[in-house]
């Protein structure tokens, strides 16, 4: 009989590892460390030797799948902890996990360590965690037959969410769900579920209390002028001497005036009485170092911080508690703030707080009324162009790198233009013409098409000579491509570990290395289908091909220019756009010599190659030239554009200004005397030399009429 059941044991465990070699890989994002998980695998193997647990052939230091093995042939069931705590303070995930543990021994349960899912200092009102993720993806594996948690609360806040979770995920997939300090076991069919319910009410209404509770507390410090919570800006926390600590054993504060930022908000509220307007207003902030909220995650003051710095009544001493409430939105999956009647919101007046007077606050809230613009009406449907899709490529050249470029946004009137997205703070801000400037680059594509249509076609022609040194140099980039994707992928997920132990500082280091890591990995991942895909494509193109469909991009090009594009055309245009430009167009902004207005160029390296290849979904090997094509996005004024062709002229040559004039309308522009005098002037202003008093002529003898 004992052999019997040896052999039905040992085919229990050899079908439980090949299902679990079926299943995925769990991952270890969200996992208890190992210093956690070895207590737990000690606290277990103490609790099933005294509820007779026969431990022979039991080796804590074995690896998870040859702990599992044993378990597995003892007829024991293998089981899965999930815990969670809501703040940093807490730190119970040992005390929770070891409850769990020692229940499960004295119930022929196992846990193995690789098996205990943690959430350490996260809400139990977010969906969106890594440990219960895990825990899920345990559960879906049926790598685990039991879920245990300390309490029915450490899975959702939410009552309701928690009964979700354990009838759909855990009860009708044919598993079981225990909490263990509750006494809840989803196998008591009768009544899991009355309890769970019950228990779950109960646990909500106590954090309602308990919320009321410190909301009191709070109002008690706000009476007292004590720091309730983050300052504004304009107002720093001053300690208070022989004050009770706070409950966390940091000394008690109250608001005080920062002298700094109360001289800068009083000098701003007066410049934006007078006239300025409120972009000035940041920009002259952020350059005078003026503080910002310590919550921004910009680092630095932005326009709606600065709108909503002058409208706060505190400045004018009248400080609020309670105007607006957290209230989670189980729908949104996060908490929002709402607004609350005058009833519940307490108000104190406190002079020595104030920054500003009142006739100044007032003036300013109502000009910031008389700019509002009201409720908008339905907007009317807009047909796409070119250019409202094409913004995304244009890229700053002073603010950004190769590395981290800075993109344009939509900006000006009725987003009309565009601007980089560092706004005022940008030390070459302007905002360009966004029709203009990506018809300025279609037009002189499409000439450059022209030019190297013929040469690129022979080029291309040629190429199936080469092609099978191509193929076999193509699929040495893929082998090296999947060598690198493997050895991201494991990075990836070295990162996500070291992420889920890390905490603080650490923990924000390790996310950056973590995004890094995946942008990377994601290049990769379209190298290696680029090159798989360019090693399927067998069609070749001949010279004539080549140069009809050269042709037909240069004529899309145009047409994009003429705002002749219908319908589909439009997206045709833009990845053609995008595939010549390589999606980046860098934008190079300068400054006129006692001028306001600035002048714009777009740095483009084209690559012909890519898009032709994109174009006719054919093999094209090789590589563009890396020559930089400069395209005038915002052209400069005549007299601008002529001043150094004029000098050449007047001073170089010795024509004269009526002489300068035939030259430059022969060559094909538009001018007379008169303009040459102004462009003449122009070069000297723009250069900064004086301007010298020419003869009469410029010495010439002048011809009779």
């Amino acid at each position: 009989m004992r052999s019997l059941m040896r052999r039905l044991a040992v085919f229990r465990m050899v079908l439980y590892r090949r299902d679990q070699e079926m299943q995925s890989t769990i991952t270890e994002v969200g996992q208890a460390n190992q210093g956690v998980a070895r207590q737990a695998l000690d606290h277990w193997a103490e609790a099933a030797e005294k509820s007779g647990i026969d431990l022979d052939g039991f080796d804590p230091t074995a690896s998870d799948e040859a702990l599992i093995d044993w378990a597995v042939a003892n007829g024991l069931t293998i089981a899965t902890i999930y815990s969670r705590y809501s703040t940093e303070m807490q730190q119970s995930t040992a005390d929770q996990i070891r409850e769990c543990v020692i229940w499960a021994a004295k119930n022929g349960i196992f846990v193995p360590p690789c098996f205990i899912s943690v959430d350490e200092g996260v809400k139990g009102s977010k969906s969106r965690r890594v440990g219960l993720n895990r825990t899920r993806q345990i559960f879906s594996s049926r790598k685990a037959r039991v879920l245990l948690v300390y309490k029915a609360s450490r899975l959702f806040r939410s009552a309701g969410k928690g009964y979700q979770l354990i009838q759909e995920e855990v009860v009708e997939e044919g598993l079981r769900a225990v909490s263990v300090s509750q006494g809840i076991d989803t196998d008591d069919k009768k009544s899991w579920k009355l309890q769970l319910q019950i228990h779950g009410l109960m646990d909500e209404m106590l954090l309602d209390v308990i919320a009321d509770h410190v909301r009191d507390g709070q109002k008690g410090l706000f009476l007292d002028q004590f720091t309730t919570g983050a300052l504004s800006v304009g107002f720093v926390p001053e300690e208070v001497p022989n004050a009770r600590k706070t409950n966390r054993g940091l000394p008690r504060t109250r608001p005080t005036v920062d002298p700094i930022a109360a001289a800068l908000i009083q000098e701003h509220a007066r410049l934006i009485l007078c006239g300025m307007s409120l972009r000035e207003g940041v920009r002259r902030w952020n350059e005078a170092g003026g503080p910002c909220d310590p919550r921004s995650s910009s680092g630095r003051m932005t326009y709606p911080a600065y709108r909503r710095l002058f409208s706060n009544p505190k400045l004018i001493g009248r400080w609020e508690f309670g105007r607006k409430r957290n209230e989670f939105s189980s729908k949104r999956d996060y908490v929002k703030q709402v607004e609350q009647s005058e009833s519940e919101v307490l108000v104190k007046q406190i002079d020595e707080l104030r920054i500003l007077d009142d006739q100044t606050y007032f003036a300013l809230q109502r000009k910031f009324e008389e700019r509002k613009t009201g409720p908008r009406g339905p907007r009317n449907e807009k047909v796409s162009k070119l250019w409202d899709l094409a913004t995304e490529c244009f890229r700053c050249s002073h603010c950004g790198t190769s590395e981290k470029p800075v993109r344009f946004h939509m900006a000006g009137a009725n987003g009309r233009g565009m601007r980089c997205s560092q706004g005022e703070t940008c030390s070459c801000s302007t905002c360009l013409h966004r029709k203009t400037a990506v018809i300025e680059v279609c037009c002189e594509l499409a000439k450059l098409l022209d030019e190297q249509a013929q040469t690129i076609a022979e080029e291309v022609s040629r190429i199936p000579d080469d092609r099978d040194q191509f193929v076999e140099e193509t699929r040495k980039s893929i082998a090296c491509a999947e060598i690198e994707l493997k050895s991201m992928e494991n990075r990836v997920d070295a990162l996500f570990e070291l992420y889920a132990d890390s905490s603080g500082d650490g923990r924000t280091e390790a996310r950056s290395h973590l995004r890094a890591a995946q942008m990377r990995r994601d290049a990769v991942v379209a190298e290696l289908r680029e090159l798989r895909n360019s090693l399927d494509t067998n069609r070749e193109l001949t010279y004539d091909e080549a140069l009809s469909q050269l042709s037909e991009m240069a004529l899309l090009l145009r047409r994009a220019a003429r705002d002749e594009l219908e319908g589909d055309e439009i997206f045709q245009a833009l990845s053609l756009f995008r595939s010549i430009t390589g999606g980046s167009i860098e934008v190079e902004v300068q400054t006129r010599r006692g001028r306001k207005q600035k002048v714009a160029e777009g740095i483009i390296r084209p690559q012909i190659r890519v898009a032709l290849a994109d174009w006719s979904d054919t093999l094209i090997p090789g590589t563009d030239p890396n020559e930089e094509l400069r395209i005038w996005l915002r052209r400069p004024p005549r007299v601008d554009f002529l001043a150094e062709r004029v000098h050449q002229l007047i001073d170089e040559q010795g024509l004269s200004h009526r002489q300068t004039a035939k030259q430059l309308q022969q060559e094909g522009h538009k001018i007379n005397s008169g303009n040459v005098w102004y462009s003449y002037r122009r070069w000297y202003e723009m250069t900064g030399q004086p301007i010298p008093v020419l003869p009469y002529n410029n010495g010439n003898k002048r011809q009779s009429a």
